[in-house]
């Protein structure tokens, strides 16, 4: 028995991460511009569920997403009806959650299932564990195609993209 061979065998398949050039342009762009971009998207993909009140659960909670690979932490808070704002760096956050690239697009194109991102720690939540559950499974019920065309391509074609890398990664 060849117990490097073996072992090679289970070994989890090594995961893409930005490069650092890459990532470069990203760092130098204020985390309150990164995190007013993200806000904007959100209010306008959420608009729906915002003016339903499905997020009442994180009011005035603030979140902080960290993009390991990429270098960017968004820190943002849902205000009721105004929707998502962007906050201060400075400001402590209820909740983390941090992964690369790659595990935020296995997550969101649902071509992994969050369960398994978040027990092998590929993707990490940190803070307040009740309310990180409680997002994490308002997101595992969303119906992206609800949400509509535009939103229904992206992720498709991120989908795409992803199942090209790892055929070409072979």
């Amino acid at each position: 028995m060849n117990t490097a061979t073996d072992s090679a065998d289970f070994q989890t398949p090594r995961r893409p991460t930005l490069p650092s050039l890459l990532a470069l342009p990203f760092s130098l762009i204020p985390s309150s511009v990164h995190s007013t971009v993200l806000m904007t998207a959100l209010n306008r993909l959420l608009a729906t569920y915002i003016r339903e009140g499905e997020f009442e659960f994180l009011r005035d909670r603030v979140l902080a997403i960290q993009v390991r690979d990429a270098k960017i932490t968004y820190q943002i808070r849902y205000a009721g009806p105004a929707g998502f704002i962007a906050c201060q760096s400075s400001e402590k956050p209820d909740l983390s959650i941090s992964g690369t690239i790659y595990d935020f697009m296995a997550l969101a194109t649902r071509r992994e299932d969050s369960d398994t991102l978040f027990f092998n720690r590929r993707v990490v939540m940190e803070g307040d564990t009740a309310l990180g559950l409680e997002l994490k499974n308002w997101l595992d019920g969303m119906d992206f195609e609800a949400m509509g065309r535009p939103l229904t391509v992206l992720l498709n074609t991120t989908n795409h993209l992803i199942g090209a890398y790892e055929r070409f990664r072979r």
